[in-house]
């Protein structure tokens, strides 16, 4: 069965364009009249309703955080891409669309990547005016960089906050419509159910995380904005509450999930190294190209690093020309000879991993399950152990990941 993606018809050139044209629209007048509930303030969320409240729309937002400054999508550190061919180097709406379908392994909806390739140059422009502090060069102009391997500089940035000055933006823009009175926030609020009229949603469920009670609220239309499910897997940088209990929700309600294997699987984190962490630290995604990560070339070299010269390293992230997008996207179902056991080859046996083998190696790691504890084997005295040694599907990697006090070792 085929699902209808409500995809306008036409070439994927002008299709967006011409529904636009085409379309309904609603008076500003009328606009007033419509209550809209947005479950979830980050990035997508913020935005949606701080956009719907300045077009008159009557807007209630709902967060599980005591602020939506706290909201996960502050964590996202990389940049953010554009079409906006500034360095001059070739780039264009098309170019940026194929690296997206490319870089999500050709599974992501190609009428929705051209609009977001079309679009990207607007979002940029409408960060800028909202008070986003992107990077700028000396003479004042936005400063881009390569990003996620492409070939390309089209990523815009802030540092490494680039997530939380896009949120700090859309947060800024939101709160000027609840002072206007256009959006009434709730915080500590938990969504519980979805609620369906003629199998339309008009409402949900919340628990008040503060006093326990119930409430109902009612809208004309739901927008559901509560961010990812990395936390399915067992290794994953994503906060403890994005737990995906309000899309759980609305599926048990009937609605559809496209691409659930499509999860928020980041390549390259440093893993933890001790009982005060809770779970993986992020890095920088730009790693796969401007930092880049690398490994000895040649199998079992001891060497520190500051003594291996640049012909005898291995740049495997930035080498392979792959983007976060597609790390994400093969990760979950890589095989055993994927791209860590190329690190583990360059790696001896009994030698702490460094950041960079750890980084690549929990790609593969995050597939499985812990089997047992033990000691590690390269710490006097016991230490929490986690071993990893069979995938879900039944096959035994090569290697085994260890983890104890001094680090993340793999034999």
């Amino acid at each position: 069965m085929m699902l209808d993606g409500h995809v306008p018809s036409g070439p994927i050139e002008s299709r967006w364009d011409l529904h636009k044209r085409h379309m309904s629209l609603v008076s500003p007048a009328n606009r007033r009249k419509h209550d809209i509930i947005v479950v979830g303030t980050g990035l997508a969320g913020a935005s949606a309703a701080a956009t719907l409240g300045e077009l008159g729309y009557n807007v209630k937002a709902f967060t599980i955080l005591d602020s939506p400054r706290r909201s996960h999508s502050i964590a996202a550190q990389g940049g953010i891409n554009a079409a906006k061919n500034y360095k001059n180097d070739g780039d264009s709406t098309y170019r940026l669309f194929y690296d997206t379908i490319k870089g999500g392994d050709y599974r992501s909806r190609e009428s929705n990547v051209y609009r977001l390739a079309q679009v990207s140059v607007d979002i940029i422009d409408h960060c800028v005016a909202q008070g986003v502090p992107f990077a700028r060069e000396y003479g004042g102009l936005l400063d881009t960089r390569s990003f996620g391997g492409a070939q390309l500089e089209r990523t815009f940035y802030a540092r490494g906050q680039t997530g939380q000055q896009l949120l700090l933006g859309a947060y800024s823009a939101m709160m000027r419509q609840v002072d206007r009175g256009q959006v009434k926030i709730f915080p500590r609020r938990e969504m519980l159910d979805l609620v369906l009229v003629d199998g339309v949603a008009r409402g949900i469920v919340v628990r008040n995380l503060v006093t326990g009670e119930l409430e109902r609220h009612a809208a004309h239309a739901v927008l559901l904005c509560t961010g990812g499910y990395g936390n399915a897997y067992f290794l994953s940088t994503n906060a403890g509450n994005s737990n995906v209990t309000a899309a759980w929700r609305c599926a048990r309600r009937g609605a559809y999930f496209a691409n659930p294997c499509f999860v928020q699987i980041h390549p390259t984190c440093i893993p933890e190294t001790g009982d005060y962490q809770a779970k993986l630290t992020l890095m920088s995604e730009s790693l796969r190209n401007d930092g880049r990560v690398w490994v000895p070339k040649q199998k079992g070299d001891t060497r520190p690093p500051e003594q291996i010269p640049e012909d005898e390293r291995d740049y495997y992230l930035a080498s392979t020309r792959v983007s976060a997008t597609w790390c994400r996207a093969t990760s979950p179902r890589a095989t055993p000879n994927s791209c860590a056991t190329r690190v583990a080859a360059s790696v001896p046996p009994g030698v702490p991993c460094t950041s960079t083998s750890a980084m690549q190696s929990r790609a593969s790691a995050s597939r499985r399950s812990p089997t047992g504890t033990g000691t590690c084997s390269t710490c006097t005295g016991t230490s929490r152990t986690r071993i990893r040694t069979r995938c879900r599907c039944g096959s035994t990697p090569p290697f085994t990941i260890r983890w104890g006090g001094c680090g993340w070792t793999i034999t």
